[in-house]
């Protein structure tokens, strides 16, 4: 958890200039704090979630305004998944996103096209791309590592050899396509 902390403020530290150039906008308001128990809880709710007939649980704990754009967070879980099958996934095209992996592994699929998209929209997400990956880059990842997804670029699973994978995900939405959620 202590590793959790330390990526929090990193990336709390990588948006300081965009936060700081929205300072008089909010003049008076309190930071926006997620205590270690509400992510322990988030991530027993999310688990609980995949033990009924679900494969993937994506809860937003924080969805705010911070001016010039929204950001997000998300923990999201997916059960096991074999190797093989057609290679599919999403493409968020308003939202960037960074994956921090807090347990399990997989091997991501990232880049490439998308083919014969069909797209939707997510109250949860905004607009949502779906298809087949054609040309993604395989790569694995465990505990502690990061990944940042930039906005557009199709994304998905290959394998994900353990019981489960859990991630928190920060979700940039300049766009504001996501609807707020304070608490």
């Amino acid at each position: 958890m202590q590793k959790l902390i330390r990526i929090i403020c990193l990336c709390l530290l990588m948006s300081f200039p965009l936060l700081t150039t929205q300072a008089d906008h909010h003049e008076g308001q309190a930071a926006t704090i997620m205590t270690e128990q509400e992510v322990e809880a988030t991530l027993a709710q999310g688990l609980a979630n995949l033990a009924g007939d679900r494969n993937v649980s994506d809860i937003v704990m924080r969805h705010v305004d911070v001016g010039g754009e929204h950001l997000g967070v998300s923990v999201v879980q997916r059960n096991h998944k074999e190797a093989g099958g057609p290679a599919t996934g999403i493409a968020h095209p308003d939202l960037d996103e960074i994956y921090y992996i807090v347990a399990g592994e997989g091997t991501m699929l990232t880049g490439g096209e998308l083919i014969e998209k069909t797209s939707r929209v997510s109250a949860l997400l905004g607009p949502i791309e779906n298809g087949e990956i054609r040309g993604a880059v395989q790569q694995k990842v465990k505990v502690g590592d990061i990944a940042i997804i930039p906005k557009g670029m199709p994304h998905g699973w290959h394998e994900i050899p353990s019981k489960n994978i859990s991630y928190i995900i920060f979700r940039g939405d300049p766009n504001k396509v996501m609807d707020l959620k304070y608490d």
